[in-house]
């Protein structure tokens, strides 16, 4: 590769990286994967296919077409795709209607895309994504502008790969984690216990419908959004002391089975940082809460 077409390459994957990296929308960064790729190579058009592991095919997420929505793949040598993901190896097919049986004898050009998209394929670059020697798709890049592809146009397309495959990761595992938010939160809210969220500075950030009830019962009703939960909930002062200790010793859990029976959990970041503490004051049937009095005095 040309000293200058390296640089600035991997100078532009480096800024596209940049972005990619911080981009959590699934649906956003597949596509901006497409575009930066088609950019980088000077191509027409390019499909990035991630694995379907239940149904064992490749599966088109962003394909830089208006006419065709979906390609849908078997994993096996009879597409260029499917060999690319068989074999983890990269293709370069100057010309993908010639008689491709040299690279494997069931290898054949899938025409039938063409025909949807009313567009001619002459040539393919293709390269797999692998993480942690995991399989999560392949890119498969048409068209080159200006020519046929080269050993360049694969070495910068294998860079690329490196960034996109631990983007889709970062951008999954992202889904996964507000995903659960949103299930824990919808638990949360629901159950019949009470739930306080804080912060580690001990002001609060969420009370579910039960704590709210309590209060309104107490004719506390309120906003409590940045009030200190020892203001808020006076007869529970002594955990307040609990909570303190969960984040002074950076612990994960404390359970109590005494009266009242509680849970404090904390919440902590990717740097084990402790973002929030959620405190669970269990209910039994429709027996209130103690007040102030019956706590044991520290």
């Amino acid at each position: 590769m040309q000293l200058k077409r390296r640089l600035e390459s991997l100078e532009q994957i480096i800024s596209m990286g940049e972005r990619l990296l911080t981009t959590f929308d699934v649906a956003e960064l597949l596509d901006g994967l497409v575009t930066n790729i088609c950019s980088l190579l000077e191509a027409e058009g390019a499909t990035l296919y991630l694995v379907d592991a239940i149904e064992g095919r490749l599966v088109s997420q962003s394909i830089k077409s208006d006419k065709v929505k979906e390609i849908s793949l078997v994993i096996d040598n009879s597409s260029i795709a499917g060999h690319t993901a068989v074999s983890r190896k990269s293709l370069n097919i100057k010309d993908v209607y010639a008689d491709l049986s040299d690279i494997h004898p069931d290898l054949k050009f899938n025409r039938q895309v063409d025909e949807q998209s009313g567009r001619r394929t002459r040539n393919v670059i293709t390269f797999p994504l692998v993480i942690h020697n995991e399989l999560i798709g392949v890119f498969q890049v048409l068209n080159k502008k200006a020519g046929d592809f080269t050993e360049d146009d694969q070495s910068i397309l294998s860079n690329f790969c490196l960034i996109a495959g631990v983007a889709i990761m970062n951008a999954r595992l992202m889904e996964r984690v507000l995903e659960a938010q949103a299930s824990n939160a919808n638990i949360i809210d629901n159950i019949s216990d009470l739930v306080v969220v804080q912060n580690q500075e001990g002001l609060i950030m969420h009370l579910n419908g039960s704590a709210l009830n309590y209060l309104k019962e107490k004719n506390r009703a309120g906003n409590t959004v940045g009030k200190s939960f020892r203001d808020v909930f006076p007869e529970f002062a002594n955990l307040a002391t609990q909570i303190e200790s969960v984040v002074e010793q950076r612990l994960d859990k404390i359970v109590s089975g005494g009266h009242p029976s509680y849970v404090i959990l904390s919440e902590k970041n990717f740097r084990q940082e402790i973002e929030r503490i959620i405190l669970i004051l269990r209910k039994i049937g429709d027996v209130d809460l103690p007040e102030r009095s019956a706590f044991p005095k520290d």
